[in-house]
């Protein structure tokens, strides 16, 4: 009875919520940085929510490009990767130059010849796992430099599930409806970022690190859904739907977006 009520109380919100939706018409077609003349239309960053479909998988190696050098960071897993599958399987989706990089060990992270990769790179994919672990690792050290500069030469970051809430400095790490708050990387600046988001009944839980932090603006990402977030918009991708939760004259406010529809970055 109870898991019923919740499914019941997730589609009031998404269906009630006040929504401030551009109209998908106006919407950048998917393309890759090179096919961007204009930078500014270029994409970032690539946020899933976790359970990603093929066809998910697929948008972004459209948006790395043809050409695209991917590294691959499996570190939120806590299992050792197996590197031959992991670029099998990014072989598989078109992309011919695959290399992974992991470790668990600061002190390795920290030399400049393990980020080597990075500076070659442009595009990299976090899996998921743990968010923990991703920060444990990198936070800090040249690998963390290294991505920031890869978003600054045009390239792409994307990532699912543990591989997205690693993405904003203000970081969820667990908790039920209390939000155990550490710290991830700053590539979505000013953002507090939730994935499974629906599928796992976590609206409480981002509402409250939203008031925990109120200059920040929380985005719940579900399930086979994505941000694709360029310099000055947001666009949502997949099947499900993505919750805007922000503090607005000391009141919670929350936005449903879903495939097609535009965030503008000006609004915040």
């Amino acid at each position: 009875m109870k898991k019923v009520l919740s499914v019941l109380i997730i589609a009031i919100v998404v269906l009630a919520v006040n929504t401030s939706i551009t109209p998908a018409t106006n919407c950048y077609p998917i393309t890759s940085p090179a096919e961007n003349q204009d930078n500014q239309h270029a994409p970032k960053l690539f946020i899933g929510g976790g359970a990603l479909s093929e066809t998910m998988y697929m948008i972004f190696v459209t948006l790395a490009g043809p050409e695209a050098k991917l590294v691959v960071i499996p570190t939120a897993s806590k299992d050792e990767p197996d590197v031959e599958k992991i670029q099998k399987v990014w072989h598989s989706r078109g992309i011919r130059e695959v290399s992974v990089l992991h470790t668990n060990d600061r002190k390795v992270a920290s030399s400049p010849k393990f980020s080597e990769p990075l500076r070659k790179a442009t595009a990299v994919w976090f899996s998921g796992g743990s968010q923990q672990r991703i920060a444990d690792a990198y936070l800090g050290t040249p690998v963390e430099e290294e991505l920031y500069r890869l978003l600054e030469r045009g390239g792409i970051i994307g990532g699912s599930s543990a591989g997205a809430a690693i993405m904003s400095r203000v970081m969820i790490k667990g908790g039920k409806s209390q939000p155990k708050i550490s710290t991830g990387l700053n590539l979505m600046p000013g953002a507090i970022i939730d994935q499974h988001f629906l599928k796992r009944n976590r609206i409480s839980r981002l509402i409250a690190a939203v008031r925990a932090h109120p200059d920040r603006v929380g985005f719940g990402i579900d399930e086979d859904t994505a941000i694709i977030v360029y310099d000055n918009e947001y666009r949502i991708v997949g099947k499900s739907y993505v919750l805007r939760i922000e503090m607005v004259e000391g009141a919670i406010k929350i936005d449903a977006f879903k495939e097609g529809d535009i965030i503008p970055i000006a609004d915040h």
